[in-house]
């Protein structure tokens, strides 16, 4: 099964301008790389880009790695899964992707599946917040207009996508498309979002804002160490028409850091928490 696009996998000229992630949910490397339940992914992998020693923060469960992507910092030690309006952890004070791609003028967005109304604070159906790292800092959640502005439904994503204003545009699918559900199944967890994104990502890989210079990050937000899997290691796969060659696999020491560092450094800005001295995912098209 090829996705490749019209441009071509494997050294496509010219420049990366925007970035797209998707974060999944709780599956070990070994649950996904060369799996039976992962066809699309791993059609993506053998097309384009996998990092093969990559890892979460180290800690757990879902929010302290979510906010390490965002800011480089579980932000407290041993925070546990809880509400971004949780007293007297959130929202924290500390500086954030989100905030940086603010004042830089850089336009983004998070959509969030399931949502539903803008910058939701509160569980609702299949929607978590706590899969959404932006809401847990003051300088996002505080101010109502630009929350409900950059944190918004899935279901905006198409429109924006065809738009092409944004240039970072961060994408979680809900706890089904995600993988997160059923909890005690993760062969079907796998499949429901493997069948998810093989509807999905597609409709970026066709877009004009991919063509001309997309990157697409689709990693997981940790690992659960089942059947004695490391407890940390998870794929980080990247997707480009730029991409170094078709099928690039890279053994570098990788970590959630490292993707906030290559988006930092992508948009020149500071790099904030362990993104500072965190080798980048830049050799995938460099």
């Amino acid at each position: 099964m090829s996705t490749t696009t019209t441009t071509g996998a494997g050294g496509a000229a010219g420049t990366p301008t925007t970035i797209f992630t998707i974060v999944l949910e709780n599956h070990d490397y070994e649950e996904i790389v060369g799996s039976s339940n992962a066809p699309y992914l791993n059609s993506l992998i053998d097309d384009y880009g996998l990092a093969t020693n990559y890892y979460d923060s180290g800690t757990h469960p879902s929010l302290p790695n979510y906010l390490y992507m965002a800011s480089g910092d579980t932000q407290y030690p041993g925070v546990i899964d809880v509400s971004p309006t949780q007293i007297p952890y959130f929202p924290a004070d500390g500086d954030n992707l989100g905030n940086q791609l603010e004042q830089a003028g850089v336009e983004w967005r998070s959509y969030q599946e399931s949502m539903g109304t803008p910058c939701k604070l509160t569980n609702s159906g299949n929607y978590a917040p706590k899969h959404d790292p932006f809401l847990y800092f003051s300088n996002i959640q505080d101010d109502q207009a630009l929350c409900d502005k950059r944190n918004v439904d899935y279901s905006q994503f198409a429109a924006d996508l065809a738009g092409g204003q944004y240039r970072y545009m961060w994408i979680t699918p809900d706890l089904i498309s995600d993988g997160h559900d059923p909890t005690d199944d993760q062969a079907l967890g796998m499949q429901q979002s493997d069948a998810w994104l093989s509807t999905e990502v597609p409709k970026i890989l066709a877009s004009d804002v991919y063509q001309q210079g997309g990157i697409l990050f689709i990693t997981w937000d940790e690992a659960e160490g089942r059947n004695g899997h490391d407890p940390d290691k998870i794929p980080m796969i990247v997707v480009s028409p730029f991409i170094k060659s078709a099928g690039y696999k890279s053994a570098t020491a990788f970590t959630h850091a490292s993707y906030l560092a290559t988006v930092e450094d992508f948009f020149g800005l500071a790099r904030l928490g362990d993104a500072v001295g965190s080798p980048t995912l830049n050799e995938f098209w460099e």
